[in-house]
């Protein structure tokens, strides 16, 4: 397509995939000077006569998301599949085993990829101490294995990987590629080399692990590249993390501290609205449990908030504030509300849930927990510790304070 600023392989505009020599006007990333094109001899992955066997694996994975399958399919049936070349004239990198390749080292693309089977071999060697255990992993048709990358990387695992274990013959394949976008920072590409980025070490200074973890999750490129606002940012870990989740999870607690003495109470005869309630926990868990695996995040998150939305609008109408006669019943069916939502949060918020599970004195682990979990029941007189907001709210002063820094960085340019 001609878009500036590509570095060969791939290009991150278009996905087109191209040799490093077919790049318009190409210069050297750390002089500007222009290259030498030189003849070498190579050795290469006779990829063309893998082809149909990489588009047969490919024809029904259509509950890959939808760009990831497209341009997959594309590149198979529209413009086949070209012999890659596999070794390199580069100082460092596994060398190159065949004979004629010596001084030649294998194409890092190529390598990194048998790495995935490379480092679970070290980890059943090293760790675990059963030389033979990765095997269950690699060599075991009821694994499924999923592969988390950028856009930018797409060819490399829906194509090559594949290839190449197709060649081999004894792996499985991946069943999922889990393709992203891009995430750009206040409308801009993010550069690492003029600071227009935010470091992960700076957020986890200022900021709850799980506050970054929901707003990376809120805002996950999955379909098209996103954008992190520090405005947003505050507007939705400020709105939905604390003004709805944090929200309803403190008034629950709070109340049963602060009005049942600590203790949960023993329930009377429970009417069809709270055992629709409780029924959401299942609903819920179940729902959740299937985005999940579907890798629909961005919709799971909002499973969560909705839930959570339910048990305050099912608070409110209870109001156990002003109807002593109905509160035992609203609060045990809560609590037990509260614990699901501290079990279906867990992948997303796993510091707040464990937080929740000890305000509730379970003597739990987050790790231990299960989706079958949401069902226990949290007994009537079991007394909860006293509970702490469990987020902090984001400033004003903050996001403009951010906002300035990346003004700054700015007129530097």
């Amino acid at each position: 397509c001609g878009a500036p600023n590509q570095y060969g392989d791939v290009c991150e505009v278009c996905g087109s995939w191209y040799e490093s020599f077919e790049i318009g006007d190409p210069r050297c990333s750390l002089c500007g000077a222009k290259p030498e094109v030189k003849i070498k001899t190579h050795f290469f992955l006779k990829l063309s006569v893998l082809a149909d066997k990489v588009l047969d694996y490919v024809r029904d994975k259509r509950f890959w998301r939808k760009a990831t399958y497209n341009k997959t399919i594309s590149w198979l049936e529209k413009e086949g599949l070209r012999d890659k070349d596999i070794t390199r004239d580069y100082e460092w990198g596994p060398p190159a085993p065949f004979p004629g390749a010596e001084g030649q080292v294998i194409y890092n693309w190529a390598e990194n990829l048998l790495g995935y089977i490379s480092a679970t071999r070290d980890w059943a060697e090293n760790v675990v101490k059963d030389s033979e255990r990765w095997k269950s992993y690699w060599m075991n048709d009821e694994v499924k294995l999923y592969c988390f990358i950028g856009k930018d990387n797409l060819f490399f695992h829906t194509i090559l990987f594949p290839a190449l274990l197709i060649a081999h013959g004894d792996y499985i394949l991946p069943y999922n590629v889990v393709v992203n976008e891009f995430v750009n920072l206040e409308g801009e590409k993010l550069s690492t080399s003029r600071g227009w980025v935010v470091w992960l070490h700076d957020l986890l200074e200022e900021y709850d692990p799980d506050v970054i973890r929901y707003y990376a999750a809120a805002i996950a490129p999955e379909t098209r590249d996103t954008d992190f606002k520090w405005q947003d940012f505050a507007e939705k870990i400020n709105g939905e993390l604390i003004g709805t989740y944090g929200n309803f999870i403190h008034r629950v607690l709070s109340f049963i501290y602060a009005r049942m003495g600590g203790a949960v109470p023993e329930p009377g005869r429970l009417d069809e609205r709270d055992e629709e309630m409780l029924g959401m926990r299942l609903e819920y868990a179940a729902r959740l449990e299937k985005l999940i695996e579907a890798c629909e995040f961005r919709k799971g998150l909002r499973a969560i908030l909705e839930l959570a939305q339910r048990g305050n609008a099912y608070m409110n109408e209870k109001a156990p504030w002003k109807n002593p006669e109905n509160a035992k019943n609203a609060l045990y069916v809560l609590i037990q509300v509260v614990f699901s939502l501290a079990v279906i949060s867990a992948p997303y918020l796993p510091f707040t849930a464990q937080r929740i599970l000890d305000y509730m004195n379970l003597g739990r682990s987050v790790s231990d927990l299960s989706w079958d979990d949401v069902e226990l029941e949290i007994p009537p007189g079991h007394r909860i510790n006293e509970p702490k907001p469990l987020f902090r709210k984001i400033t004003a002063d903050e996001v403009r304070e951010k906002l300035k820094k990346l003004e700054e960085i700015k007129l530097k340019k």
